[in-house]
């Protein structure tokens, strides 16, 4: 974090320090919400982009796998991209990201040269079944 960021981070809490008086840190804490959310939602659509490729997923075994198994759990699977990690590293990885009916799933093209991403897609699906990324970001 740059100075800048702090400067401002220490203003804005001051102020609802000033404002809040002894309740300041529920209205902290629905501001950090507020912006939480917001940058959740944005990201991976405005700023992720500007960073790295994302291609949909071609068809193929994989993809059919990866669907059928969201299918079986009733996980409200929307697309499948691909992200370009090789281009900066040889590690693999997968996530998910949206909100209610509107979820993703991102695998590295340094996953899919392996048979594992099924197995990572598996892992990533049951955290979105399981509501990882909502508690995470209630508690």
């Amino acid at each position: 974090m740059c100075s800048s960021d702090l400067t401002i981070s220490v203003f804005i809490t001051l102020k609802f320090l000033q404002i809040g008086g002894e309740y300041f840190f529920i209205w902290l804490w629905l501001f950090s919400f507020v912006v939480l959310l917001f940058l959740m939602t944005i990201y991976p659509v405005v700023i992720a982009p500007l960073f790295d490729k994302y291609t949909p997923l071609q068809d193929g075994p994989l993809k059919s796998r990866i669907e059928a198994l969201a299918a079986s759990i009733n996980f409200p699977l929307k697309k499948l991209y691909v992200v370009e990690g090789s281009k900066r590293s040889a590690h693999s990885n997968a996530y998910l990201y949206g909100f209610f009916n509107n979820k993703r799933i991102v695998l590295y093209d340094t996953l899919i040269k392996g048979y594992v991403s099924v197995c990572f897609g598996g892992q990533v699906l049951v955290f979105g079944v399981l509501q990882h990324i909502l508690t995470i970001f209630l508690f």
